[in-house]
């Protein structure tokens, strides 16, 4: 059975016409919603599934913060999430699929080869240029990708980019891992960051604090910007048998032999 994505303006569609997701859709379907940077791999693993399976995985893409909310409110079977919840988040349960890394991006055209956590937070901080790179590319509010850069990149004295109230001028803002990779493949003077199994050749990954970002280094604690990759619910229990089953696919060992094929840390 072919996978369908679902474009985020249709699902809020359904929502609106009949609740919640999965009380008014097929019994054979199951909604994921959430995490631009999960969604790449929940497609994969959701195209596995239903070639075993005669369940129909729709996947839509929005930001972590949206898919936990639509887990809360009981609008999807999961929420995708690729930062941990909040204390505010409640009434959920979480269960870490993946692990993966957040990537320091640029043009491939660029020298730059590594950066430093100094170096970017004076970029994101004051704007401070680092060599060539003048300007920089965050995320929006809500997305997990951002919720873990601004929490890992400090300063010298160890305060996060997440303690600041505003970023420098220099500083834009894209809603999606893709619409930050086409500007930086379009721009040779700013820098960025995206999830490791976003990387393509159409931008250049940065070293971090002089170790490259690989799933070999992740693993050995060695690569400092990672970040877990979530799916979250109301319970296990309130979950129906196709989104148990689907659940017990990720983490099984078919599941996670996708996670690594596609350049992420499995967990199990």
């Amino acid at each position: 059975m072919k996978k369908k994505t679902v474009a985020l303006g249709l699902a809020l569609t359904l929502v609106a016409s009949c609740g919640a997701l999965t009380a008014c859709g097929n019994e054979n379907e199951l909604i994921v919603t959430g995490s631009s940077s999960v969604s790449p791999l929940m497609e994969k693993l959701a195209e596995a599934y239903e070639k075993v399976s005669e369940v129909d995985v729709k996947v839509t893409t929005s930001d972590s913060g949206t898919g936990i909310k639509d887990a809360m409110e009981g609008r999807n079977d999961f929420g995708m999430s690729s930062r941990a919840l909040k204390q505010t988040e409640t009434g959920i349960e979480a269960k870490q699929i993946a692990t993966d890394g957040v990537v320091m991006i640029v043009n491939p055209e660029v020298e730059l080869t590594n950066v430093t956590s100094e170096e970017v937070y004076g970029l994101y901080a004051e704007g401070v240029a680092i060599g060539a790179i003048t300007g920089a590319i965050s995320r929006e509010n809500g997305s997990g990708t951002r919720d873990a850069f601004d929490d890992l990149i400090k300063n010298a004295e160890g305060q996060k980019l997440k303690q600041l109230e505003t970023f420098s001028a220099v500083v834009g803002t894209q809603t999606n891992t893709g619409a930050v990779k086409t500007q930086i493949a379009s721009n040779n003077t700013v820098l960025g960051y995206i999830s490791l199994g976003s990387l393509d050749g159409t931008v250049k990954a940065l070293s971090f604090e002089g170790v490259e970002a690989t799933v070999e280094n992740i693993q050995a604690g060695e690569y400092g910007l990672s970040r877990p990759f979530l799916i979250v619910y109301p319970s296990e229990e309130t979950l129906s048998e196709n989104a148990k089953a689907f659940l017990a696919f990720i983490m099984g060992e078919e599941g996670q032999a996708i996670v690594e094929k596609a350049g992420y840390v499995p967990v199990a």
